[in-house]
């Protein structure tokens, strides 16, 4: 588990460990890591190995037979003949005749259908209309070549106010290496009223038939179902296409997440109720002319692809960021197999180096005070200053390792948040703690009562109470900074002018190949 410490604006809410001035983020905001089975399923990458479902290297080529190539297709005779019977006549002669056309069609019959709600990209399919897969046990669409570049069908239109002013559209785009599916999540009941399908403002997402988090949506029967609270959409979209959803003037969208996983590891295991493994983006988008967009991309649980995100108010004011790194380089990393789902990732380190079994801080525990808690940096880490300072000096240690995950998605200027609490950087391997005017090394001075961790697990300010009466710590210099990337924070928060948000999940070639 992991928690958003921001330290920029306060959140809906508040935060797990209160008080810390973070800003709002999606991170621990439902179960993440419940995973539901879809079944079978074979992807670009065969069937896993047990090996592969450890997260191993793939090391062998995965053959798939044609029983394997053609049994998503065995519903078409079915129908056919069982139609023919019960029709008979005319009717029967008609349904067998279309059943031979499906059959000599590419895919199966597979094509978009939807009802006007969702702008998309796909071939002959008018702006506007709605894109979701037919919902058709085992049939997945197919999957693209993962090396080929991604190629949207129609351009993007250039950004133009809204009829209603302080409207903002969000296009989520699917440039990842194959066909897919984006889940976007709103894990707070009720906070989408006012997130729109359509323009005019008269299509809700809540309960529609994008929503996955009701289990008998035509989402969640294609995709798998969300998390039971608040709303989860689930976008399917062919590689090039995107869809819109509407947030009106007064709407918003707090503690938000989209990620993005490819058909065939979907049909193996659905990951509707949370990111694992992969790349994420995060935001909280208030009220417009009232509050900002915050927003961030996320690498805390792997690099599973690359991701863009940028927001043009109505002055055409641009606010991006970028997180497509190029490979790493030496032997620390690897591609692997996502374990249990199938899909390429580099995990983080926290997926690398094992579970913390610290349930409660002690400062002298073993248990709390391994790499692995260290790198995780959960709750009973985070919300202490010590336990934090722990984990920031730890990842400041990483930082000048250029081989290490941190290091490598740093020095490839990748704009996104490497571990839980990334937001801020140690100005030095000391973080902050043993020098002047500042917490003993070991933890062992005493902190002033409601001390916030956020900010005294590396003196992220000057001039703070320190534990004893008239005592100041950091009176020279705060011990961290705010991260930045090409002179952008890791969580920018643009004001909120109507405008455009858009999110374009990318491919990243070097991963599969790595696999091939």
């Amino acid at each position: 588990m992991s928690y958003g410490g921001r330290g920029r604006s306060p959140s809906p809410g508040g935060w797990p460990g209160g008080g810390q001035g973070s800003a709002p983020s999606s991170r621990g905001a439902s179960p993440v890591g419940s995973r539901t089975p879809r079944g079978g399923g074979v992807g670009p990458y065969g069937q896993l190995t047990p090996a592969e479902a450890m997260g191993q290297p793939f090391t062998g080529q995965q053959t798939v037979t044609p029983r394997q190539r053609n049994r998503d297709r065995d519903w078409i005779p079915h129908m056919v003949v069982s139609g023919a019977i019960r029709l008979g006549g005319i009717a029967g002669l008609v349904l067998f005749c279309y059943g031979l056309y499906l059959l000599a069609t590419p895919g199966g019959g597979s094509s978009s259908s939807g009802g006007g709600a969702v702008s998309s990209d796909g071939a002959g399919a008018p702006e506007g209309s709605a894109v979701l897969v037919p919902v058709t046990p085992g049939l997945r669409p197919p999957a693209a070549d993962p090396t080929g570049p991604p190629m949207l069908t129609t351009p993007i239109p250039p950004y133009s106010a809204s009829a209603a002013p302080g409207t903002t559209e969000m296009i989520i785009i699917n440039n990842e290496f194959s066909d897919g599916v984006v889940f976007c999540r709103g894990p707070v009941e009720g906070s989408l009223n006012k997130v729109y399908l359509d323009q005019a403002l008269s299509k809700p997402v809540v309960k529609s038939e994008f929503d996955c988090a009701l289990p008998d949506s035509p989402a969640a029967k294609q995709w798998g179902v969300g998390v039971p609270g608040g709303s989860t959409l689930a976008f399917g979209l062919r590689r090039g296409e995107r869809a819109t959803v509407y947030i009106a003037p007064d709407g918003g969208w707090p503690s938000g997440a989209c990620w993005y996983q490819d058909a065939a590891s979907n049909a193996r295991v659905s990951i509707a109720k949370g990111p694992m493994y992969m790349s994420e983006v995060e935001f909280t988008i208030e009220a417009s002319g009232k509050g900002a967009v915050w927003y961030d991309m996320s690498s805390v649980e792997g690099v599973s692809g690359g991701i863009t995100m940028n927001y043009t108010d109505d002055a055409g004011n641009m606010q991006t960021d970028v997180a497509v790194p190029a490979k790493f380089q030496g032997t620390t990393l690897q591609v692997v197999l996502a374990p249990g789902i199938g899909f390429p990732t580099v995990l983080s380190d926290k997926n690398r180096l094992g579970s913390c079994t610290c349930n409660e801080w002690d400062i002298d525990s073993p248990e709390c005070n391994s790499d692995a808690c260290f790198a995780g940096c959960p709750g009973s880490l985070v919300d202490n200053p010590c336990g934090q300072h722990r984990c920031r000096k730890f990842y400041a240690k990483l930082y000048q390792d250029s081989s290490s995950y941190c290091g490598w998605l740093y020095a490839a200027k990748a704009q996104t948040y490497c571990w839980a609490m990334d937001e801020w950087q140690c100005n030095d391997a000391t973080c902050g703690y043993g020098g002047a005017g500042q917490p003993e090394a070991d933890c062992s001075s005493k902190y002033p009562k409601g001390a916030a961790a956020n900010s005294y697990s590396c003196g992220r300010g000057m001039n703070m109470p320190g534990g004893k009466e008239s005592e100041l710590w950091w009176s020279s210099g705060a011990g961290c900074k705010d991260k930045m990337v090409n002179g952008v924070p890791t969580n920018p928060s643009p004001r909120r002018s109507g405008g455009r948000i858009q999110i374009s999940f990318e491919n990243l070639p070097w991963l599969h190949e790595a696999l091939r």
